[in-house]
């Protein structure tokens, strides 16, 4: 039994770190293990594991009827990967175990048929010397009020790790992984800031990553078993073939505080082979992305529990999985796109990012665990204008209380600004472009209490309708912005009212094409019970565009987009280096940030040749 508290020896060379070995044991054995130090290889890029998932799945519109849901039963075994084994450390497979009798009724005629029931089996090849696993998981609560032996010595750790290496514990087969809590001396600040700059390379270089998405109780038992036969290749592809807890489950799945932990990202996206444990199972990532295909296949069926599949919050999952497949982006779109994950420590909002970011090397911005957390953030907007010339970092800024002491025009890290980054898509989605392929020119010389930035003030908000809170937007609503439109604008430009509301991106994020603008007479017109797929779609468009705006109008006889702060009077500016608009307020000698703005006419470049020719006059424009 451990006497003492554990101490850690130091780390002495660059590339060096602890591996934890884990010892066998069963049941209610005492967690017991080692700690090893490796250094790492040289870096090298990992590969993706599931190569197949990027394809496209074309399937057809099924009414809600039992024997056309027979038929897409059989069609949509084309739509679902369904490779019954696979994996390199974990290899896996789904066999028939057994049969079973069931009846089943066709035509009023009672049948026994014969089905075949599941098996899976999932087990690691045998560890080579210096070879590891790197588990992702989240600390839940900070508490450490679990122990474990290290050396003989104890180690604190928190109930979730404590619960993850329960279930990842072998009872035969010692496991050798990488955890932070538990590789990382957390009271060493310096050793902390080291081994945080090389997190790519442990996750990459690891043999797999083991995701730990908590126990399968409850109805998420049922989503397990649902799992693991959607991939089987004579399983059911239909999910409504299964039971109704299995698809009540998937939301409890999802809601899970895993799929909002900031280092996720990084950890799924560097992993070779990525693996899921959830409860005593471990299955391949590729099974997710299979149940989400599944998901998007069924959401839109004309069946009672459709609407509660599409709103269980698979997206979570899905953007990770596009994250993955990309690996890379330029590392202000990273910050937007993971503006509402969540970090323990503030300062991981931006450190968990640069590992990724393709913009940045790892001697531009080095972690550094001793700097406050808004010197941090200072620090990135100080290096992306003075060596990228870029301001798009200050877009995400916004106005929240008059007497804050923290510039209006700072990245949010606290997460107050719940808005979604209108430059937020991932690549491949659209991507706004107002200030054209100008760079920034800023006037450092007051910074950080202001910075002096060039560019033009465009237009000034004249009215506005409420903030949208709900998360359908009634199609009423829509229409009385449509009369407010027309009151005020002229009929060239209230031909793009209907890109307006959904700020001119469809519900995926791509630009909103002309025949996705065809759709908007129907949303406007038809009820929510007898939407089509294509209706619903762009009603997506219109939420996830709309929610928690206001709809406003502008002196120069445009139609926007803003934050719930806009007030009239208020200037709209296109600054250079900043891709989208911002809205602006005069508070003495100073501008503030209310925040960024969707503006008709001016998202993609329309007026940079005006801009630049002067027709504009261009301006100092000195924000507080």
């Amino acid at each position: 039994m451990a006497t003492s508290e554990f101490v850690y020896s130091q780390v002495v060379h660059p590339d060096e770190i602890r591996t934890f070995t884990l010892n066998p044991g069963v049941g209610t054995d005492r967690l017991e293990g080692s700690i090893n130090h490796i250094q790492l290889p040289p870096f090298l890029s990992p590969t993706v594991s599931f190569s197949g998932d990027t394809r496209q799945q074309n399937t057809r519109a099924i009414r809600n009827t039992r024997r056309l849901l027979d038929i897409f039963e059989a069609h949509s075994h084309q739509s679902v990967e369904s490779a019954d084994f696979g994996g390199e450390i974990w290899p896996w497979k789904l066999f028939a175990s057994s049969k079973r009798p069931r009846r089943r009724s066709i035509g009023g005629r009672q049948f026994v048929v014969e089905e075949p029931v599941l098996g899976f089996d999932c087990n690691r090849v045998e560890y080579t010397p210096r070879s590891y696993d790197a588990l992702s998981y989240t600390w839940g609560d900070l508490q450490k009020t679990n122990e474990i032996a290290v050396d003989g010595q104890a180690l604190g750790i928190t109930r979730n790790l404590y619960m993850a290496l329960v279930k990842l514990r072998s009872p035969t087969e010692s496991r050798c992984l990488w955890i932070d809590a538990i590789c990382i001396d957390q009271g060493n600040v310096q050793e902390r800031n080291h081994q945080v700059q090389m997190m790519k390379r442990i996750f990459s270089t690891a043999s797999s990553v083991i995701v730990w998405l908590g126990d399968s109780d409850g109805n998420v038992r049922d989503t397990l078993e649902m799992i693991l036969k959607c991939s089987w290749s004579r399983g059911k592809k239909n999910l409504f073939n299964y039971p109704k807890e299995a698809l009540q489950g998937l939301e409890e799945l999802f809601k899970r505080t895993w799929w909002k932990r900031i280092w996720i990202i990084q950890e799924v996206v560097a992993a070779r082979e990525l693996v899921v444990l959830l409860g005593d199972t471990i299955f391949p990532w590729m099974m997710l992305v299979n149940l989400c295909r599944a998901i998007q296949v069924a959401e839109f069926l004309l069946h009672p529990m459709a609407s509660m599949i599409r709103s269980c919050g698979y997206q979570k999952f899905t953007v990770l999985d596009h994250f993955r497949r990309n690996k890379a982006m330029p590392l202000v779109r990273f910050v937007h796109c993971t503006q509402d994950y969540q970090a323990t420590d503030s300062r991981d909002k931006l450190y968990a990012l640069l590992g990724m970011a393709s913009d940045v090397t790892s001697d531009d911005i080095i972690p550094d665990y001793t700097k406050p957390v808004q010197e941090v953030f200072l620090d990135l907007v100080r290096f992306m204008v003075s060596n990228r010339y870029d301001l798009d970092i200050i877009s995400s800024g916004r106005f929240v209380d008059s007497n804050s002491t923290t510039p209006s025009w700072l990245p949010d890290w606290r997460g107050l600004n719940t808005l979604r980054p209108l430059n937020s898509e991932e690549v491949g989605g659209h991507f706004y472009r107002a200030s054209g392929n100008t760079h920034a020119v800023v006037d450092m010389a007051e910074f950080p209490s202001s910075l002096t930035a060039e560019g033009w003030m465009v237009d000034t908000i004249t009215c506005f309708d409420d903030v949208i809170e709900l998360a359908h937007v009634s199609p009423s609503t829509i229409q009385r912005w449509q009369s407010i439109a027309k009151e005020n604008i002229d009929i060239t430009m209230m031909s793009l009212f209907w890109r307006t509301i959904v700020m001119d991106k469809d519900h995926l994020g791509n630009q909103a094409s002309v025949s996705f603008g065809r759709i908007f007479d129907d949303f406007i017109k038809r009820p929510d019970t007898i939407r089509s797929r294509l209706v619903q779609h762009f009603s997506d468009a219109v939420t996830r565009a709309v929610l928690g705006r206001r709809f406003f109008i502008t002196k120069g006889g445009r139609m926007g987009l803003g934050p719930p702060e806009i007030q009239p009077k208020d200037q709209i500016a296109i600054l250079k280096g900043c891709h989208v608009p911002l809205v602006l307020r005069q508070a003495g000698d100073y501008m503030i940030v209310i925040g960024e703005v969707y503006v008709s006419a001016l998202m993609n470049g329309e007026l940079v040749s005006e801009l630049t020719e002067g027709r504009y006059g261009l301006d100092a424009v000195k924000l507080k």
